[in-house]
């Protein structure tokens, strides 16, 4: 080994250590694929409606919460889980009757 090929491998060492530094914690990942239809393995039809049922569950919850409590800014939570319902509902429509997707 010469004097390049260790200069190389230092440089592949901190250009990894530098990404590896730069990325997200994984399970901060982990928690927002379970939020995406589209990139959840292993999803069927019957996971992607009842993931669109529990979703608009916790919309109505929080309509309620705003109403009980007179707080506005539970609405916008109620919004936001209000999409991700119609999201999962659209990718259960999608989805083959006993095709997983990968």
């Amino acid at each position: 080994m010469g004097r390049r090929s260790r200069a190389r491998e230092r440089e592949q060492v901190a250009a990894s250590a530098a990404a590896a530094a730069t990325e997200p914690a994984p399970e901060r990942r982990r928690w927002l694929r379970t939020l995406n239809p589209f990139k959840f393995r292993r999803l069927t039809r019957s996971r992607a409606r009842a993931g669109a049922v529990g979703f608009g569950v916790l919309a109505l919850a929080c309509v309620l919460l705003a109403r009980t409590l007179e707080d506005v800014a539970w609405y916008s939570s109620a919004v936001l889980l209000a999409v991700l319902a119609v999201v999962w509902g659209i990718s259960s429509a999608l989805l083959g009757k006993g095709d997983p997707s990968s």
